[in-house]
């Protein structure tokens, strides 16, 4: 699937748009109706006050950087003798094992996230993907499997200093730009450290952005960016799918429709808070019809 995916992932008739024409183990992707990324429509978000506060591992993990050719992947390794980074609570029931990362970005500063928000795109998304440990054996398993994965989405915003724990990332990436395979170890590496901090979220169901579109994802999307440096990002944006092939440039897949599916979130619209509010200035106009009476 590897290969066919590298072939098919740019724009054009054989882009995003038509991966689920060109093989029927991916029909998910044109068919479903649950598929992601989506915009986030903040006036159509659904107040939710029984989310549960998240829980997240400050476990440290080893792991490996690798070029995919359509973008760079962090797989953790998955020793059973290391004990390992999970998350739960938030809209989750089960704890879930974070099995890799991955990375999508634009060529320019306007594009690059795969969720928007109210229409607006962010530079970078990073994506921290778990699969069900209570549940399922594995990752494969649970790809094909009710309540089978969850993913972290952190959007990334522009600045003079990005974060600290995000250069391992970077440095990494740097040794491997040059084509599809190549790869590098990171050790001790702190996914806690990378997320921003924040107790607030929004969170849907949905599938994996890739082949073969698995709707068996629960979305949760932290309300706080991750702070990246232009130097990060421009580090990113040197990458190559092989040494023969242009640039690794706008690795991601644009929103699908929302379908009526529920986006909640546990952000009070009625709560004063500095980090995020609801709060609009609404003004009423009184229908013409009834001044006239």
């Amino acid at each position: 699937m590897e290969k066919e995916l590298q072939k098919r992932w740019m724009g054009g008739k054989t882009g995003p748009d038509f991966w689920g024409t060109h093989n029927p183990a991916w029909s998910l992707c044109s068919k479903g109706k649950y598929q992601s990324p989506i915009d986030v429509s903040p006036n159509k978000l659904i107040y939710d006050p029984n989310l549960k506060p998240l829980h997240i591992d400050n476990t440290k993990v080893d792991g490996t950087l690798v070029n995919t050719g359509h973008d760079i992947t962090y797989e953790v390794l998955q020793d059973s003798l290391e004990p390992p980074f999970t998350f739960s609570g938030g809209p989750l029931s089960y704890k879930y094992r974070v099995q890799r990362i991955k990375l999508h970005f634009g060529v320019i500063d306007a594009i690059g996230s795969e969720h928007t928000v109210a229409g607006k795109a962010f530079p970078i998304e990073i994506q921290i993907i778990g699969y069900n440990l209570d549940l399922y054996k594995n990752y494969t398993e649970a790809l094909f499997s009710t309540h089978g994965l969850a993913v972290f989405s952190i959007l990334g915003i522009l600045v003079d200093k990005g974060n600290e724990e995000f250069d391992s990332i970077v440095n990494a990436a740097r040794i491997i730009h040059l084509k599809k395979g190549l790869s590098r170890n990171i050790s001790s590496f702190s996914i806690r450290n990378m997320i921003p901090k924040s107790d607030f979220f929004i969170t849907y169901e949905g599938s994996l952005t890739q082949p073969s579109c698995q709707e068996t994802v629960t979305w949760i999307l932290i309300n706080r960016p991750l702070h990246v440096s232009q130097e990060q990002l421009k580090e990113l944006r040197l990458l190559h799918s092989s040494e023969s092939t242009p640039l690794m440039e706008n690795n991601f897949r644009t929103p699908m429709p929302v379908n009526r599916r529920p986006v909640r979130t546990n952000i009070n619209p009625k709560a004063e808070d500095k980090e995020c509010s609801f709060k609009r200035t609404i003004y009423y106009k009184v229908n013409e019809h009834l001044i006239r009476q």
